[in-house]
């Protein structure tokens, strides 16, 4: 059942605050080899990651396709992880598939531990400001005096452009309900507001922030993405998918890549997706849209799609199998400034 329309504004020059249903998974990797354990599957490098710092990274196949993406917060004795998309059982067992007998590193979760939540917008560093305690000047990685944890995203993202803050905090269940509280009047107080599903999918897309499973997943590549540059190294050893990712740098061509579009129909009443997308100029397939919401604040209908190199200019119209036609945009679709 549809809907009505989701005026994210507040969000994007505010804050959103999200309370999900379950909360965002969050292990600990410890272990004197740890760092070499997640360096042979990682294509992000956290042997030289300096405490306190997060970084965004995948765990590929070895054709280099997306399996994994992760947040990764180094600490003095272990590294937190946190992927975007999956189910903590699947990711665990796809790490557990690497941990060998005589590997020293110990694989333990914390998701039990805490009870999460997602605070989104301009306003969001500031607003989560009174949760971090007074020794907590890590960056990108903040404690909480409550004892939790805080993920401090960097802003930028897909092809380099600022997506805008995001902040992932864990909570300790017996303190979640009165700090989520405090936080939410906090964030209504500032003019901003709580996001349902719906409304941190239509945030996301309008930020074009690409996510598990719709546009990571193992059909793409992380350069494909625009994901290359903050997700992987060129500079470390080996790792599973490294040789295929290193190719492709060097010596190809992306034959498609994540783009932008919106509809030209103001609402659309289907937002199904995967659907595929043709050139109107001969039939030809042009490519895929994977994801669509309708942005109060774009006035139609947005979405996240590969497109293939002759297809993915901005100003170029597609059209889908039931005549809906859409524009390939640049995103951001939507800047507070």
């Amino acid at each position: 059942m549809m809907t009505g329309p989701i005026n994210t504004r507040p969000a994007h020059l505010h804050a959103g605050l999200f309370f999900p249903d379950t909360s965002r998974p969050l292990l600990s990797i410890s272990g004197e080899d740890r760092i070499s354990y997640l360096q042979g599957l990682l294509s992000q490098d956290v042997a030289s990651q300096e405490e306190g710092t997060i970084k965004y990274g995948f765990f590929l196949n070895p054709k280099a396709r997306i399996l994994f993406d992760s947040w990764i917060a180094a600490r003095p004795g272990d590294f937190l992880l946190s992927p975007s998309g999956a189910s903590e059982a699947d990711f665990v067992s796809h790490l557990k598939k690497y941990l060998f007998f005589r590997t020293r590193a110990t694989i333990t979760s914390l998701t039990d531990s805490y009870r999460s939540l997602t605070l989104v917008g301009l306003e969001a560093p500031s607003l989560a400001m009174p949760l971090f305690s007074a020794e907590s000047g890590g960056d990108g990685l903040r404690t909480l005096s409550s004892g939790g944890l805080a993920f401090l995203r960097p802003h930028r993202f897909a092809y380099e452009r600022d997506a805008g803050p995001w902040i992932d905090v864990w909570i300790p269940k017996d303190q979640f309900e009165e700090a989520a509280a405090t936080l939410e009047r906090r964030v209504l107080s500032a003019g901003g507001m709580r996001l349902d599903p719906l409304g941190l999918e239509t945030y996301r897309l309008e930020q074009g922030i690409p996510l598990p499973p719709t546009e990571l997943n193992e059909g793409h590549f992380p350069a494909e993405a625009g994901l290359d540059s903050l997700a992987v190294s060129y500079n470390k050893g080996c790792y599973v998918g490294q040789e295929p990712v290193t190719r492709l740098k060097f010596q190809g061509q992306l034959s498609r890549k994540l783009v932008g579009l919106r509809s030209q129909k103001d609402a659309l009443s289907d937002l199904s997706c995967p659907r595929n997308l043709f050139s109107t100029v001969d039939g030809a397939d042009a490519g895929i849209l994977t994801s669509l919401a309708f942005s109060q604040a774009a006035g139609c209908s947005l979405g996240l799609g590969y497109i293939k190199r002759n297809h993915w200019d901005s100003g170029t119209v597609l059209i889908d199998g039931a005549g809906q036609k859409f524009d390939v945009s640049d995103f951001p679709f939507y800047s507070a400034d």
